[in-house]
């Protein structure tokens, strides 16, 4: 029994853990290497071929289709698209069931211009359906937060750069409320819903007339054609820019922009082609 103790005590616990540790981070090491070798897209992906064939799903048609839209929509604004994070599913507006983040797509004149719209408010703000004897008041509003405080994304320039200053909240955009004496209600049907969960789950099994019929339900607020330009960017604007936060400059500029005039004064407008070649 004392010969044990003592031999116990030439190979204390810490020898043990520090070679567990040391074991434990070559195999770390002898994983890395193996899985940069066989599938790693920056090492020769040795078994890539095999996990293709044997274990991966078959790719999705609907899905590579809807990426490749997806991808070419991008491409085809002239304006650059920042990267905006994403809403979980759940808590986005039910609009997205049907429509996309860029919903503008038959009349290239305008699409570029009013889905540029959507980094800053809501469907709704643009296609809400007036009630008779309720009043509709804009607030920012943020599924992941109650009563956003800001400072919001398009309110303010950067005085050094001269651009959108850069801001943390990326999800608040402006929304309609219904106010009826002192209560206000959200006017946004969300993906969570009740309604919209049940459409999603049998969506597939309604007829085109049967679908059209639930539609109705979730444009029972909407108006198909949106505000002209002259509704928001104008003095007498329907969002108080000054209450919603905005700055003064940034103000001046939203009532001001020159590019409303382009869509309401001119039917058709014609960009100049500098580069084509005389072939005369």
């Amino acid at each position: 029994m004392n010969q044990t103790n003592k031999k116990r005590g030439n190979h204390p616990l810490a020898s043990y853990l520090i070679g567990f540790v040391f074991i434990l981070i070559a195999l770390v090491v002898l994983v890395g290497v193996f899985h940069h070798l066989a599938f790693s897209s920056y090492g020769p992906q040795l078994l890539m071929p095999v996990k293709e064939k044997y274990f991966s799903k078959p790719k999705s048609i609907i899905l590579t289709e809807a990426q490749r839209r997806e991808d070419f929509e991008k491409h085809r604004h002239f304006h650059n698209i920042d990267e905006f994070p994403q809403l979980p599913e759940n808590v986005r507006p039910a609009c997205y069931i049907c429509h996309s983040d860029y919903p503008h797509s038959k009349k290239k004149k305008v699409r570029s211009l009013m889905n540029m719209h959507t980094q800053y408010f809501v469907c709704e703000t643009c296609h809400i359906k007036e009630k008779e004897g309720v009043e509709i008041v804009y607030k920012w509003y943020n599924p992941l937060k109650d009563n956003p405080r800001g400072p919001f994304f398009g309110t303010r320039y950067d005085p050094e750069t001269g651009k959108i200053a850069k801001v943390k909240d990326l999800t608040s955009k402006i929304a309609p409320y219904f106010k009826t004496g002192e209560t206000i209600e959200l006017a946004l049907q969300i993906k969570d819903a009740p309604l919209a969960q049940d459409y999603i789950r049998v969506r597939d099994q309604l007829t085109p007339e049967q679908r059209d019929g639930v539609k109705n339900k979730f444009h029972v607020n909407i108006k198909p054609k949106g505000h002209d330009c002259k509704t928001c960017h104008a003095k007498d604007s329907i969002l108080d820019y000054k209450k919603l936060g905005f700055a003064e400059k940034r103000i001046v500029d939203l009532e001001e922009l020159n590019v409303k005039g382009l869509m309401t004064k001119y039917r058709t407008f014609y960009l100049p082609n500098l580069f084509k070649e005389d072939l005369n």
